[in-house]
Protein backbone atom coordinates (compact mmCIF):
# COMPACT_ATOMS: atom_id res chain seq x y z
CA UNK A 1 0.00 0.00 0.00
CA UNK A 2 2.82 2.35 0.90
CA UNK A 3 4.58 1.62 -2.41
CA UNK A 4 1.41 2.40 -4.37
CA UNK A 5 1.01 5.75 -2.58
CA UNK A 6 4.65 6.64 -3.35
CA UNK A 7 4.18 5.71 -7.02
CA UNK A 8 1.02 7.81 -7.27
CA UNK A 9 2.84 10.78 -5.74
CA UNK A 10 5.67 10.36 -8.24
CA UNK A 11 3.18 10.36 -11.13
CA UNK A 12 1.54 13.53 -9.81
CA UNK A 13 4.94 15.22 -9.54
CA UNK A 14 5.68 14.67 -13.23
CA UNK A 15 5.03 17.66 -15.47
CA UNK A 16 2.96 17.25 -18.63
CA UNK A 17 6.08 16.77 -20.80
CA UNK A 18 7.45 14.00 -18.59
CA UNK A 19 4.08 12.24 -18.62
CA UNK A 20 4.09 12.35 -22.42
CA UNK A 21 7.57 10.75 -22.49
CA UNK A 22 6.41 8.14 -19.96
CA UNK A 23 3.83 6.82 -22.46
CA UNK A 24 6.29 6.29 -25.34
CA UNK A 25 6.79 2.48 -24.95
CA UNK A 26 3.06 2.02 -24.34
CA UNK A 27 2.38 3.71 -27.69
CA UNK A 28 4.91 1.39 -29.36
CA UNK A 29 3.02 -1.62 -28.00
CA UNK A 30 -0.29 -0.09 -29.12
CA UNK A 31 0.85 -0.22 -32.75
CA UNK A 32 2.29 1.96 -35.53
CA UNK A 33 -0.88 4.01 -36.02
CA UNK A 34 -0.95 5.13 -32.36
CA UNK A 35 2.83 5.61 -32.41
CA UNK A 36 2.66 7.87 -35.46
CA UNK A 37 -0.12 9.97 -33.92
CA UNK A 38 1.99 10.26 -30.77
CA UNK A 39 5.09 11.39 -32.70
CA UNK A 40 3.16 13.92 -34.79
CA UNK A 41 1.49 15.47 -31.73
CA UNK A 42 4.84 15.68 -29.90
CA UNK A 43 6.40 17.33 -32.97
CA UNK A 44 3.62 19.92 -33.27
CA UNK A 45 3.85 20.70 -29.58
CA UNK A 46 7.63 21.10 -29.76
CA UNK A 47 7.47 23.40 -32.79
CA UNK A 48 4.82 25.54 -31.11
CA UNK A 49 7.05 25.94 -28.04
CA UNK A 50 10.13 26.74 -30.13
CA UNK A 51 8.42 29.43 -32.19
CA UNK A 52 7.22 31.06 -28.98
CA UNK A 53 10.68 30.97 -27.40
CA UNK A 54 12.80 33.72 -28.96
CA UNK A 55 15.75 32.93 -26.72
CA UNK A 56 16.31 29.48 -28.21
CA UNK A 57 19.53 29.05 -30.21
CA UNK A 58 21.59 26.13 -31.49
CA UNK A 59 24.71 25.73 -29.40
CA UNK A 60 27.98 24.24 -30.59
CA UNK A 61 27.29 20.82 -29.07
CA UNK A 62 23.97 20.62 -30.94
CA UNK A 63 25.42 20.75 -34.47
CA UNK A 64 24.39 17.12 -34.92
CA UNK A 65 20.81 18.45 -35.16
CA UNK A 66 21.71 20.63 -38.14
CA UNK A 67 23.40 17.73 -39.93
CA UNK A 68 20.35 15.53 -39.62
CA UNK A 69 18.20 18.36 -40.95
CA UNK A 70 20.61 18.56 -43.88
CA UNK A 71 20.22 14.79 -44.34
CA UNK A 72 16.41 15.15 -44.36
CA UNK A 73 16.55 18.00 -46.88
CA UNK A 74 18.86 15.95 -49.08
CA UNK A 75 16.44 12.99 -48.93
CA UNK A 76 13.56 15.29 -49.88
CA UNK A 77 15.48 16.63 -52.89
CA UNK A 78 16.41 13.20 -54.27
CA UNK A 79 12.80 12.07 -53.75
CA UNK A 80 11.76 14.14 -56.78
CA UNK A 81 14.02 11.96 -58.93
CA UNK A 82 12.85 8.66 -57.40
CA UNK A 83 10.73 6.07 -59.18
CA UNK A 84 8.10 6.24 -56.42
CA UNK A 85 8.12 9.95 -55.60
CA UNK A 86 5.20 9.82 -53.16
CA UNK A 87 6.60 7.14 -50.84
CA UNK A 88 10.08 8.63 -50.92
CA UNK A 89 8.79 12.11 -50.05
CA UNK A 90 6.56 10.75 -47.30
CA UNK A 91 9.44 8.78 -45.73
CA UNK A 92 11.84 11.74 -46.03
CA UNK A 93 9.50 14.32 -44.51
CA UNK A 94 8.47 11.76 -41.88
CA UNK A 95 12.01 11.74 -40.50
CA UNK A 96 11.39 15.19 -39.04
CA UNK A 97 9.07 13.73 -36.40
CA UNK A 98 11.81 11.44 -35.07
CA UNK A 99 14.32 14.26 -34.69
CA UNK A 100 11.75 16.49 -33.01
CA UNK A 101 10.88 13.65 -30.63
CA UNK A 102 14.51 13.50 -29.45
CA UNK A 103 14.59 17.27 -29.01
CA UNK A 104 11.34 17.13 -27.05
CA UNK A 105 12.95 14.73 -24.56
CA UNK A 106 16.12 16.84 -24.33
CA UNK A 107 14.51 20.22 -23.79
CA UNK A 108 11.34 19.49 -21.83
CA UNK A 109 12.36 16.86 -19.30
CA UNK A 110 13.07 19.19 -16.38
CA UNK A 111 14.02 16.97 -13.43
CA UNK A 112 16.10 13.93 -14.40
CA UNK A 113 15.43 12.39 -10.97
CA UNK A 114 11.92 11.72 -12.24
CA UNK A 115 13.47 9.36 -14.79
CA UNK A 116 13.84 6.81 -12.01
CA UNK A 117 10.06 6.49 -11.82
CA UNK A 118 9.74 6.29 -15.61
CA UNK A 119 12.36 3.55 -15.88
CA UNK A 120 10.66 1.46 -13.19
CA UNK A 121 7.35 1.88 -15.04
CA UNK A 122 8.95 0.85 -18.33
CA UNK A 123 10.40 -2.25 -16.67
CA UNK A 124 6.89 -3.14 -15.51
CA UNK A 125 5.70 -2.91 -19.15
CA UNK A 126 8.61 -5.06 -20.34
CA UNK A 127 7.65 -7.68 -17.74
CA UNK A 128 4.01 -7.60 -18.90
CA UNK A 129 5.12 -8.28 -22.49
CA UNK A 130 7.53 -10.96 -21.22
CA UNK A 131 4.86 -12.82 -19.24
CA UNK A 132 2.41 -12.39 -22.13
CA UNK A 133 4.89 -14.18 -24.41
CA UNK A 134 4.90 -17.17 -22.04
CA UNK A 135 1.09 -17.06 -21.86
CA UNK A 136 0.77 -16.96 -25.65
CA UNK A 137 3.27 -19.78 -26.18
CA UNK A 138 1.17 -22.02 -23.90
CA UNK A 139 -2.39 -21.07 -24.87
CA UNK A 140 -1.69 -19.94 -28.49
CA UNK A 141 -3.29 -16.54 -27.83
CA UNK A 142 -2.20 -13.68 -25.59
CA UNK A 143 -3.97 -12.15 -22.59
CA UNK A 144 -6.22 -9.97 -24.78
CA UNK A 145 -6.96 -12.73 -27.29
CA UNK A 146 -4.42 -11.99 -30.03
CA UNK A 147 -3.52 -15.34 -31.66
CA UNK A 148 -0.02 -16.66 -32.22
CA UNK A 149 1.72 -15.36 -35.34
CA UNK A 150 1.48 -17.34 -38.59
CA UNK A 151 4.94 -18.82 -38.08
CA UNK A 152 4.02 -20.31 -34.70
CA UNK A 153 6.23 -17.85 -32.82
CA UNK A 154 4.83 -15.81 -29.88
CA UNK A 155 4.47 -12.12 -30.72
CA UNK A 156 2.47 -10.87 -27.70
CA UNK A 157 0.59 -7.60 -28.41
CA UNK A 158 2.29 -7.13 -31.80
CA UNK A 159 0.03 -9.58 -33.65
CA UNK A 160 1.49 -11.01 -36.84
CA UNK A 161 4.67 -8.94 -36.52
CA UNK A 162 7.19 -11.05 -34.62
CA UNK A 163 8.94 -8.10 -32.96
CA UNK A 164 8.14 -8.62 -29.28
CA UNK A 165 11.70 -9.81 -28.62
CA UNK A 166 13.16 -6.74 -30.32
CA UNK A 167 10.86 -4.47 -28.31
CA UNK A 168 11.99 -6.13 -25.08
CA UNK A 169 15.68 -5.93 -25.95
CA UNK A 170 15.71 -2.29 -27.11
CA UNK A 171 13.79 -1.34 -23.97
CA UNK A 172 15.76 -3.54 -21.59
CA UNK A 173 19.39 -2.93 -22.63
CA UNK A 174 19.63 0.52 -20.93
CA UNK A 175 17.90 -1.00 -17.90
CA UNK A 176 20.63 -3.64 -17.56
CA UNK A 177 23.13 -0.83 -17.02
CA UNK A 178 20.70 1.14 -14.85
CA UNK A 179 19.97 -1.68 -12.37
CA UNK A 180 23.50 -3.12 -12.26
CA UNK A 181 24.53 -1.16 -9.15
CA UNK A 182 21.35 -2.25 -7.37
CA UNK A 183 22.23 -5.85 -8.21
CA UNK A 184 25.87 -5.59 -7.12
CA UNK A 185 25.15 -3.79 -3.84
CA UNK A 186 21.91 -5.61 -3.02
CA UNK A 187 21.41 -8.37 -0.48
CA UNK A 188 20.64 -11.98 -1.38
CA UNK A 189 16.93 -11.28 -1.76
CA UNK A 190 17.56 -8.34 -4.08
CA UNK A 191 20.05 -10.30 -6.18
CA UNK A 192 17.59 -13.18 -6.48
CA UNK A 193 14.86 -10.81 -7.64
CA UNK A 194 17.02 -9.37 -10.42
CA UNK A 195 18.24 -12.81 -11.51
CA UNK A 196 14.64 -14.03 -11.81
CA UNK A 197 13.61 -10.92 -13.79
CA UNK A 198 16.57 -11.24 -16.14
CA UNK A 199 16.07 -15.00 -16.61
CA UNK A 200 12.40 -14.53 -17.51
CA UNK A 201 13.22 -11.79 -20.00
CA UNK A 202 16.10 -13.78 -21.47
CA UNK A 203 14.02 -16.92 -22.02
CA UNK A 204 11.09 -14.88 -23.41
CA UNK A 205 13.45 -13.55 -26.08
CA UNK A 206 14.64 -17.11 -26.72
CA UNK A 207 11.14 -18.46 -27.38
CA UNK A 208 10.24 -15.59 -29.72
CA UNK A 209 12.84 -17.05 -32.05
CA UNK A 210 14.31 -13.61 -32.78
CA UNK A 211 17.96 -14.53 -33.17
CA UNK A 212 19.27 -11.00 -33.62
CA UNK A 213 17.40 -9.82 -30.52
CA UNK A 214 18.99 -12.63 -28.52
CA UNK A 215 22.47 -11.77 -29.82
CA UNK A 216 21.94 -8.10 -28.94
CA UNK A 217 20.81 -9.04 -25.43
CA UNK A 218 23.80 -11.33 -24.91
CA UNK A 219 26.23 -8.73 -26.26
CA UNK A 220 24.84 -5.91 -24.11
CA UNK A 221 24.88 -8.13 -21.02
CA UNK A 222 28.52 -9.04 -21.67
CA UNK A 223 29.44 -5.36 -22.08
CA UNK A 224 27.74 -4.42 -18.81
CA UNK A 225 29.43 -7.33 -17.03
CA UNK A 226 32.86 -6.23 -18.31
CA UNK A 227 32.16 -2.66 -17.25
CA UNK A 228 30.87 -3.41 -13.74
CA UNK A 229 32.03 -6.86 -12.60
CA UNK A 230 35.27 -8.57 -11.68
CA UNK A 231 36.90 -11.27 -13.79
CA UNK A 232 35.59 -14.27 -11.84
CA UNK A 233 32.06 -12.84 -11.83
CA UNK A 234 32.25 -12.52 -15.61
CA UNK A 235 33.33 -16.17 -15.87
CA UNK A 236 30.37 -17.24 -13.72
CA UNK A 237 27.97 -15.28 -15.94
CA UNK A 238 29.53 -16.83 -19.05
CA UNK A 239 29.04 -20.33 -17.63
CA UNK A 240 25.45 -19.47 -16.67
CA UNK A 241 24.65 -18.32 -20.21
CA UNK A 242 26.32 -21.35 -21.75
CA UNK A 243 24.19 -23.71 -19.64
CA UNK A 244 21.05 -21.66 -20.28
CA UNK A 245 21.51 -21.65 -24.06
CA UNK A 246 22.41 -25.37 -24.10
CA UNK A 247 19.23 -26.27 -22.21
CA UNK A 248 17.15 -23.98 -24.43
CA UNK A 249 18.62 -25.65 -27.51
CA UNK A 250 18.08 -29.12 -26.07
CA UNK A 251 14.47 -28.73 -24.97
CA UNK A 252 13.01 -26.04 -27.26
CA UNK A 253 12.53 -27.36 -30.79
CA UNK A 254 11.69 -23.97 -32.30
CA UNK A 255 14.80 -22.37 -30.83
CA UNK A 256 16.85 -25.36 -31.99
CA UNK A 257 15.59 -24.97 -35.57
CA UNK A 258 16.16 -21.21 -35.58
CA UNK A 259 19.71 -21.58 -34.23
CA UNK A 260 20.53 -24.35 -36.72
CA UNK A 261 19.27 -22.13 -39.53
CA UNK A 262 21.40 -19.22 -38.33
CA UNK A 263 24.51 -21.43 -38.25
CA UNK A 264 23.70 -22.66 -41.75
CA UNK A 265 23.30 -19.07 -43.00
CA UNK A 266 26.58 -17.93 -41.43
CA UNK A 267 28.46 -20.91 -42.84
CA UNK A 268 27.37 -20.05 -46.40
CA UNK A 269 26.11 -16.47 -46.30
CA UNK A 270 26.41 -15.72 -50.02
CA UNK A 271 23.90 -18.44 -50.91
CA UNK A 272 21.52 -17.59 -48.05
CA UNK A 273 18.35 -15.50 -48.28
CA UNK A 274 20.20 -12.66 -46.53
CA UNK A 275 23.06 -12.90 -49.01
CA UNK A 276 20.57 -12.52 -51.85
CA UNK A 277 19.17 -9.28 -50.39
CA UNK A 278 22.65 -7.94 -49.71
CA UNK A 279 23.58 -8.74 -53.31
CA UNK A 280 20.55 -6.94 -54.78
CA UNK A 281 21.05 -3.84 -52.63
CA UNK A 282 24.76 -3.68 -53.47
CA UNK A 283 23.95 -3.97 -57.18
CA UNK A 284 21.44 -1.14 -56.82
CA UNK A 285 24.03 0.98 -55.00
CA UNK A 286 26.57 0.43 -57.81
CA UNK A 287 24.04 1.73 -60.35
CA UNK A 288 23.15 4.79 -58.25
CA UNK A 289 26.28 5.15 -56.12
CA UNK A 290 26.24 8.95 -55.85
CA UNK A 291 22.67 9.88 -54.88
CA UNK A 292 20.86 6.57 -54.33
CA UNK A 293 17.31 5.72 -55.43
CA UNK A 294 15.46 7.59 -52.68
CA UNK A 295 14.00 6.43 -49.37
CA UNK A 296 11.57 3.50 -49.61
CA UNK A 297 12.59 2.94 -53.24
CA UNK A 298 14.79 -0.12 -52.86
CA UNK A 299 11.56 -2.15 -52.90
CA UNK A 300 10.61 -0.55 -56.22
CA UNK A 301 13.88 -0.28 -58.16
CA UNK A 302 15.13 -3.69 -57.07
CA UNK A 303 12.46 -5.33 -59.24
CA UNK A 304 13.94 -3.68 -62.36
CA UNK A 305 17.32 -5.36 -61.86
CA UNK A 306 18.41 -8.47 -63.70
CA UNK A 307 18.78 -11.31 -61.20
CA UNK A 308 22.29 -12.79 -61.63
CA UNK A 309 21.11 -16.05 -60.04
CA UNK A 310 17.52 -16.56 -61.26
CA UNK A 311 17.44 -20.23 -60.27
CA UNK A 312 18.14 -19.48 -56.61
CA UNK A 313 15.35 -20.53 -54.25
CA UNK A 314 15.52 -17.38 -52.10
CA UNK A 315 13.92 -14.11 -53.25
CA UNK A 316 16.17 -11.50 -54.81
CA UNK A 317 14.24 -8.44 -53.54
CA UNK A 318 12.30 -7.42 -50.45
CA UNK A 319 10.87 -4.30 -48.83
CA UNK A 320 14.33 -3.22 -47.62
CA UNK A 321 17.92 -4.55 -47.75
CA UNK A 322 17.86 -5.87 -44.13
CA UNK A 323 21.14 -4.12 -43.39
CA UNK A 324 21.52 -0.56 -42.13
CA UNK A 325 24.60 0.36 -44.21
CA UNK A 326 23.23 -1.13 -47.42
CA UNK A 327 19.91 0.62 -46.89
CA UNK A 328 21.59 4.02 -46.48
CA UNK A 329 23.95 3.43 -49.42
CA UNK A 330 21.37 2.09 -51.88
CA UNK A 331 18.68 4.65 -51.03
CA UNK A 332 20.74 7.81 -50.36
CA UNK A 333 24.06 7.04 -52.08
CA UNK A 334 27.51 8.13 -51.00
CA UNK A 335 26.32 11.71 -50.46
CA UNK A 336 23.57 10.69 -48.02
CA UNK A 337 25.85 8.15 -46.36
CA UNK A 338 28.51 10.84 -45.80
CA UNK A 339 26.03 13.30 -44.29
CA UNK A 340 24.58 10.63 -41.99
CA UNK A 341 28.08 9.53 -40.97
CA UNK A 342 29.00 13.09 -39.92
CA UNK A 343 25.73 13.30 -37.97
CA UNK A 344 26.50 10.08 -36.09
CA UNK A 345 30.15 10.99 -35.45
CA UNK A 346 29.00 14.28 -33.89
CA UNK A 347 26.66 12.28 -31.63
CA UNK A 348 29.52 10.04 -30.51
CA UNK A 349 31.74 13.04 -29.84
CA UNK A 350 29.02 14.57 -27.70
CA UNK A 351 28.41 11.32 -25.79
CA UNK A 352 32.04 10.21 -25.45
CA UNK A 353 32.20 11.55 -21.89
CA UNK A 354 29.70 8.82 -20.92
CA UNK A 355 32.56 6.37 -21.35
CA UNK A 356 35.16 8.65 -19.76
CA UNK A 357 33.19 9.32 -16.59
CA UNK A 358 34.71 7.32 -13.74
CA UNK A 359 31.45 7.48 -11.81
CA UNK A 360 29.78 4.08 -12.08
CA UNK A 361 27.53 4.66 -9.08
CA UNK A 362 24.99 6.87 -10.84
CA UNK A 363 22.14 4.71 -12.10
CA UNK A 364 20.97 7.43 -14.48
CA UNK A 365 24.41 7.91 -15.99
CA UNK A 366 24.59 4.14 -16.41
CA UNK A 367 21.22 4.26 -18.20
CA UNK A 368 22.78 6.75 -20.64
CA UNK A 369 25.61 4.26 -21.21
CA UNK A 370 23.03 1.60 -22.04
CA UNK A 371 21.31 4.01 -24.44
CA UNK A 372 24.65 4.58 -26.17
CA UNK A 373 24.99 0.80 -26.60
CA UNK A 374 21.57 0.76 -28.33
CA UNK A 375 22.65 3.55 -30.70
CA UNK A 376 25.82 1.66 -31.62
CA UNK A 377 23.81 -1.53 -32.20
CA UNK A 378 21.74 0.34 -34.78
CA UNK A 379 24.76 1.22 -36.91
CA UNK A 380 26.69 -2.03 -36.38
CA UNK A 381 27.69 -2.84 -39.97
CA UNK A 382 27.57 -6.65 -40.10
CA UNK A 383 24.15 -7.31 -38.55
CA UNK A 384 20.82 -7.78 -40.26
CA UNK A 385 18.22 -5.19 -39.35
CA UNK A 386 14.78 -3.82 -40.02
CA UNK A 387 14.44 -0.63 -42.00
CA UNK A 388 15.88 2.32 -40.08
CA UNK A 389 13.24 4.65 -41.51
CA UNK A 390 10.15 2.81 -40.22
CA UNK A 391 8.15 3.82 -37.16
CA UNK A 392 9.02 0.87 -34.92
CA UNK A 393 12.75 0.65 -35.70
CA UNK A 394 13.37 4.37 -35.94
CA UNK A 395 11.53 5.38 -32.77
CA UNK A 396 13.84 3.45 -30.41
CA UNK A 397 16.94 5.03 -31.95
CA UNK A 398 15.63 8.57 -31.40
CA UNK A 399 14.17 7.73 -28.00
CA UNK A 400 17.53 6.50 -26.71
CA UNK A 401 19.36 9.38 -28.39
CA UNK A 402 17.10 11.91 -26.66
CA UNK A 403 17.53 10.31 -23.23
CA UNK A 404 21.31 9.94 -23.62
CA UNK A 405 21.63 13.61 -24.65
CA UNK A 406 19.34 14.70 -21.81
CA UNK A 407 21.42 12.86 -19.21
CA UNK A 408 24.84 13.84 -20.53
CA UNK A 409 23.78 17.50 -20.69
CA UNK A 410 22.59 17.40 -17.07
CA UNK A 411 25.67 15.60 -15.76
CA UNK A 412 27.97 17.91 -17.71
CA UNK A 413 26.30 20.98 -16.22
CA UNK A 414 26.50 19.47 -12.73
CA UNK A 415 30.20 18.72 -13.24
CA UNK A 416 30.89 22.31 -14.38
CA UNK A 417 29.06 23.76 -11.37
CA UNK A 418 30.97 21.48 -9.04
Amino acid sequence: MKINIIEKNFFKNLNIFEKIILFFPFCVVAGPAIMNIYLVLVSIFLLYKFFNNKKFRVEKNLYWILFYFIFILYCIIISFFATDVYNSLRASIGQVRFLLFSLFIMFFFKDIKNLNFLINTWLALVMIVTLDIFFQSIFLFNIIGIPMSYGGRPSSFFGHEVIAGTFIVYSFIPMIFYYMNNFIEGNFRTKTKYIIIYSLIFYAVVITGERLALIMLLGATLLSAIFFLRFMQIIIIFVFFSIFIFLSYKFNLMFQNRLDLMIEVLSNFYHSSWGRLYESSYMLFKEHYLSGVGLKNYRVDCDFQIDPRPDHAAQFCSTHPHNFFLEILSETGLIGFSIFSIFFILILLRLRSIINFKNKNSNLLNYARGSLVVLIIYVWPIKTSGSFFTTFNGSFFWFNLGLAMLLINNFSKAKIKK
